[in-house]
């Protein structure tokens, strides 16, 4: 689900991706997300929908439109309907708005490069439900102010044993017209081609594992609109709000889980387009089911032997002058990071306290001396890691030189850099990379994670 605009800034823990009855628990360890007011699990032509979603009159004459893998719905009359004119389109005057055609050759390009060029797994199929056979059916909505679209598993889909699968299939609804008194500061062509790459690929992550958190499928959809409209850098909204939310930890569904598709820019770029999609292939088989942070770790030990801690760690010092567009592809266009104060060169220890999978930025004003050192001490048992970074020159034309300490059981831990001089800022970065949890927890609904608040010792020293 894209974030309302509303809403961006705010808590999104009350929206949550996957709405199906409580009543229909499954036996896997984790249980699916309680059903909110929107997205709803009913289909606008379902006149019994509790959630007001339902279309007031029946479907247009022509309704649906189908072609080869997706079926457009719409109303003809009443505040559902897009505009009604049929000039333009593939054949003029045939009775199906231009607005909906143009909203399957949008939706057709989306497959072609999300199921074609990124080979991700087609849909599963919803059979003969809504419009054609197995394709994937979008209904036409005036749902504009409060959500851009939503994508919804349907109802029906348990077990004779009261059992909820994790491959589903479902459904798509978007806006008749993103208009912009509905949504302002931006275009309603753009509009439409992001909401369409984000919902498909919750369309596609509902085939590989619906248990999955909502973080990892929110940002994966975020990634996901970059990579099928790259010109268009809808995410670069969030990553503002994503820099000043450092003591979020990754692994929350908020309104952070949004910016976090940086995340997956980054193990895009260190693993290829493709590790995206074989995470979502191999979510079903890791341990626990749903935990998204061991789906991530079984797609990174695959692709490099690394793991999820370390490359957390690595991300995390990138993050420090990713303007320089060295790592991160469009690193150019995000603002600078926020630093959380200086640490005194030769003075005191400081003691910061960081949640689990998060971390801080920290100044490192004195640039004397042959070379400056930093030591962190982590707690016993936490993953943990402590880099020195050192830019060269211009934010967005400099080069990058750091050094990272990382271990996976905590202790002390140093990173050193040579001639302090060179440099035109340095940066300290200390990381709790710890993703370790216990049971998913209804109540909260998330995972029991232990490490927050976890106090690091930090100091810095030069060398005369």
């Amino acid at each position: 689900m894209r974030a309302p605009r509303h809403l961006i800034g705010a808590s999104l823990a009350c929206l949550l991706l996957f709405a199906l009855p409580t009543s229909l628990a499954s036996a896997a360890p984790k249980p699916f997300r309680f059903p909110q007011s929107r997205p709803t699990d009913h289909r606008p032509t379902n006149r019994h929908d509790p959630n007001r979603n339902a279309y007031s009159v029946p479907q247009a004459p022509k309704s649906p439109l189908c072609a080869t893998n997706f079926c457009v719905h719409w109303v003809a009359e009443g505040t559902d309907a897009p505009s009604l004119a049929d000039a333009n389109g593939v054949s003029d005057g045939d009775g199906i708005p231009d607005y909906v055609e143009h909203v399957m050759a949008v939706a057709e390009h989306v497959y072609s490069i999300e199921n074609g060029k990124l080979g991700w797994r087609d849909p599963k199929s919803d059979g003969m439900i809504g419009g054609g056979k197995g394709k994937t059916d979008i209904y036409l909505a005036n749902i504009g102010g409060e959500l851009f679209g939503y994508a919804a598993p349907d109802r029906g889909q348990a077990s004779k044993a009261h059992r909820i699968p994790r491959q589903l299939y479902g459904y798509l609804v978007i806006d008749n017209d993103y208009g912009p008194t509905e949504f302002p500061g931006t275009t309603q062509a753009n509009d439409l081609k992001v909401t369409l790459a984000h919902e498909y690929n919750h369309i596609l992550q509902f085939g590989y594992d619906a248990y999955q958190d909502a973080w990892f499928a929110e940002s994966t959809a975020t990634w996901m609109e970059d990579q099928v409209y790259n010109g268009i850098n809808d995410y670069l909204r969030y990553v503002p709000r994503w820099t000043k939310r450092y003591d979020t930890p990754l692994t929350t569904s908020s309104i952070k889980e949004y910016g976090s598709a940086v995340w997956n820019h980054w193990l895009s770029h260190r693993y290829g387009r493709s590790f995206m999609r074989n995470a979502w292939a191999r979510a079903i088989h890791a341990k626990p089911g749903g935990f998204a942070v061991g789906t991530y770790e079984s797609a990174i030990h695959a692709a490099g032997g690394s793991s999820f801690s370390h490359d957390f760690a690595a991300f995390s010092r990138d993050v420090a002058e990713w303007r320089t567009d060295s790592v991160f592809r469009e690193g150019n266009l995000y603002p600078d990071a926020p630093r959380e104060g200086g640490l005194t060169v030769n003075g005191g220890p400081q003691i910061r306290d960081l949640n689990h999978t998060t971390f801080q930025m920290i100044r490192v004003d004195d640039r004397s001396g042959k070379a400056v050192t930093v030591s962190a001490v982590a707690p016993a048992g936490i993953s943990s890691a402590v880099a020195l970074v050192g830019r060269i020159g211009s934010e967005r034309k400099g080069r990058v030189v750091s050094r990272m300490s990382y271990k996976q059981g905590g202790g002390t831990m140093t990173a050193r850099l040579a001639n302090p001089r060179r440099f035109s800022r340095i940066t300290a970065v200390i990381v709790n990379a710890d993703a370790s949890a216990g049971p998913f927890s209804p109540r909260k609904l998330d995972w029991s994670y232990a490490d927050e608040g976890t106090p690091f010792s930090v100091s810095a020293r030069s060398a005369r």
